[in-house]
């Protein structure tokens, strides 16, 4: 058998997740048929992220094991040729055969993109916002993130899966006008985690004396902001 990391981008509005759920349209069940179809095999396609519904990536990686004997090009090109226009594999490489894609990763790398104009053709992809920010108090909020603690207080009790430490490596604000993304690195995230955080931002771009280091330390989540909707959040990088 043969290991294979791939990196996928696609656009999740038309996706019930990443994650493969009887009778719905997935990514992962997507994948999992093209590569079917392209080696004669079933396999399993293993995600470095299970991003929610209507999520985006820009460079999602996945593995699978195969004994098929063609190239990772041709697996490529193979590939994209049985996926759906939504979804587009980037590249194929030969893995160690010990590899995993979620297991492996070191980090995972989202964003949350705002922009500030009204907009007719991006508002199903960037969140609209309108009015004065104050982004100076943004990036100073989520410069309190960084580190490893309990994270509680930006989950959903039905999704915190018990475990809710995180070490979060950087969470900064990013201006390239007329979009301000949140952008946040962290070893794993929970449920709605980076919607939640980015919706706290913007409360406190918008006034809220809110504190993000108090909100980690209270664990309580009906203290931190709205979580935003997920068509604005994209799974940016892997790390390994």
């Amino acid at each position: 058998m043969r290991n294979f990391k791939i990196v996928v981008e696609y656009d999740g509005s038309g996706f019930h997740g990443w994650q493969i759920q009887p009778a719905l349209r997935t990514v992962q069940g997507e994948l999992v048929r093209a590569v079917e179809e392209s080696t004669g095999e079933r396999s399993a396609v293993t995600g470095a992220g299970r991003t929610d519904a209507g999520v985006h990536a820009v460079a999602q990686v996945g593995s699978f094991l195969s004994a098929t004997r063609l190239a990772p090009e041709t697996i490529r090109r193979a590939l994209n040729a049985r996926l759906p226009a939504d979804i587009r594999v980037v590249s194929v490489e030969e893995a160690p055969r010990d590899f995993n894609a979620r297991f492996h990763a070191r980090s995972r790398s989202y964003r949350y993109i705002f922009i500030r104009r009204r907009t007719a053709l991006w508002r199903g992809y960037y969140h609209p916002v309108e009015g004065d920010l104050n982004v100076a108090a943004m990036r100073r909020s989520l410069g309190e993130l960084a580190g490893e603690r309990d994270f509680a207080g930006f989950t959903t009790a039905e999704g915190s899966g018990g475990n809710t430490r995180c070490r979060v490596i950087s969470a900064e604000l990013l201006e390239s006008p007329p979009l301000l993304a949140v952008a946040v690195t962290a070893d794993h995230f929970l449920h709605k985690m980076m919607r939640l955080i980015a919706g706290t931002a913007l409360e406190i771009g918008y006034g809220k004396p809110w504190n993000m280091a108090e909100i980690v330390d209270s664990r309580d989540p009906s203290r931190a902001g709205p979580a935003l909707p997920p068509h604005a959040l994209y799974l940016w990088k892997v790390s390994y």
